[in-house]
């Protein structure tokens, strides 16, 4: 995702999301961010969420409006992490935006082969596709993904979400236990099967998972 500083003179602070394919960003990784002060004013767009983090513990979660950075305006975060209307002194906080639109067209594979039995015989298949997914709810998603997994970039994120993926076509072919013939020439039959498997683990993290395409699946030695 490609995050455009629009209104920088006016002293907002505000990202416009123009590519959607950016997960969660801290602001002020950028040295051109603005300083997060007492009385700040915060715009949170269309499709995005902010997340307060004091320490290692979640405060104030909002969604699409123009916020001011007051006590009263967000009381978790100032009983969190105290701040009196200091206009020079630094909120002591780490701010949060979360792209809560759908992230499409990412890639996922087995790392490890899928154990099919079939007729006595056990086989590995092979599997590849697509997938698309999205934020459905800030708030475990911080609890979760974030602050327990520690996933704190979007390229920790997107690189977790293929191994679940992975790990529910696994367990979909071998609760099916269809004919491994028949997962290699029409995969894509089983692929709502899967994104029902894979939501199953997603949900409670705040995830959905969504159009799950299997493109392609083979024994391992093909």
């Amino acid at each position: 995702m490609i995050f455009g500083r629009k209104g920088r003179n006016d002293g907002v602070i505000r990202f416009t999301d123009e590519g959607r394919n950016l997960v969660i960003y801290r602001y002020g990784s950028d040295s051109r961010d603005l300083l997060l002060l007492p009385g700040s004013r915060i715009r949170v767009e269309e499709g995005q969420a902010i997340a307060f983090m004091a320490g290692h513990e979640l405060a104030d979660v909002f969604d699409k409006g123009l916020y001011l950075l007051t006590p009263e305006n967000f009381p978790i975060l100032a009983e969190k992490s105290p701040f009196r209307m200091r206009p020079v002194r630094p909120v002591r906080a780490e701010l949060y935006f979360i792209n809560m639109q759908p992230v499409t067209e990412r890639k996922w594979a087995t790392r490890s082969p899928a154990l099919v039995r079939e007729e006595g015989r056990n086989l590995l298949v092979r599997a590849y596709g697509t997938y698309d997914f999205q934020v459905t709810d800030a708030i475990p998603f911080m609890l979760e993904v974030f602050r327990s997994r520690g996933f704190q970039t979007t390229y920790e994120i997107v690189s977790f979400l293929p191994t679940l993926i992975a790990g529910a076509f696994a367990a979909t072919v071998s609760e099916l236990r269809m004919p491994v013939p028949e997962i290699i020439n029409h995969p894509w039959e089983i692929s709502s099967l899967v994104c029902r498997k894979a939501n199953q683990s997603a949900a409670p993290l705040g995830l959905e998972i969504m159009n799950v395409m299997i493109e392609g699946a083979s024994l391992p030695d093909e």
